[in-house]
C-alpha cells in the first residue's frame, strides 16, 4: 500500500535519486533549486512511499496562471498567486504504474483547495501530457516563453472545484 506526507530534510537524497532516474539530464535541477520550491511551500511537497521506502515525489507552490517558474532559477517573491503550480511529479521506474503518481495529484489537489485555491497548473514536459491530460489538465495559455522546458514543452491547467 502506497501513503503520502510532506517532504523532511531526510529525503532529499532519494528525490535526487529519483529525479536522475526520471528526466534527461537537461532537466535536472540542483538540489538548491528544488528545495527553494519546497521552502517556499513546504505544505504542498510531498513525497509518496510502499513499504520498501520513497517511490516518488511531488513539489509544488502558489503561483500565478499564465506564467511558468524559469527552472533551476529561484522562485520569485513579488508574484500574486491565484493557484497551485507542479513544479515536479516524479515516481521511481520500478513504482510506474502502480497508482503512485495519481494519488500524488490527488494530494496537490487536496491541498490547493485547502488553501482555497479554485485551479492548479504545471508545464509538462518529457512527453507527459497524456498523463496529465487524464488526471484533468487541459492545454491552457502562457504568457511569455516556455523556453528551458524543451521542444514538447505544454503549459496546462485544471480548474477546481467549488468547495
Amino acid at each position: 500500500m502506497t501513503t503520502y506526507r510532506p517532504i523532511t530534510k531526510t529525503d532529499w537524497p532519494r528525490i535526487l535519486d529519483i529525479q536522475r532516474e526520471c528526466y534527461a539530464p537537461y532537466f535536472l535541477e540542483s538540489l538548491v533549486a528544488l528545495q527553494n520550491r519546497w521552502t517556499a511551500s513546504p505544505d504542498s511537497c510531498f513525497v509518496v512511499e510502499d513499504p520498501a521506502g520513497i517511490i516518488g515525489y511531488a513539489l509544488s507552490h502558489p503561483w500565478q496562471q499564465g506564467h511558468a517558474p524559469a527552472l533551476g532559477m529561484p522562485l520569485g517573491e513579488s508574484i500574486s498567486p491565484d493557484l497551485l503550480y507542479i513544479h515536479d511529479v516524479a515516481v521511481s521506474k520500478e513504482a510506474r504504474g502502480s497508482g503512485a503518481a495519481s494519488r500524488l495529484v490527488g494530494a496537490l489537489t487536496s491541498r490547493a483547495l485547502a488553501g482555497g485555491l479554485n485551479r492548479m497548473a504545471l508545464t509538462s514536459v518529457q512527453g507527459s501530457s497524456h498523463f496529465w491530460a487524464h488526471q484533468g489538465f487541459a492545454p491552457a495559455a502562457v504568457d511569455g516563453s516556455l523556453e528551458g522546458y524543451g521542444p514538447d514543452a505544454v503549459y496546462m491547467v485544471k480548474p477546481l472545484p467549488h468547495p
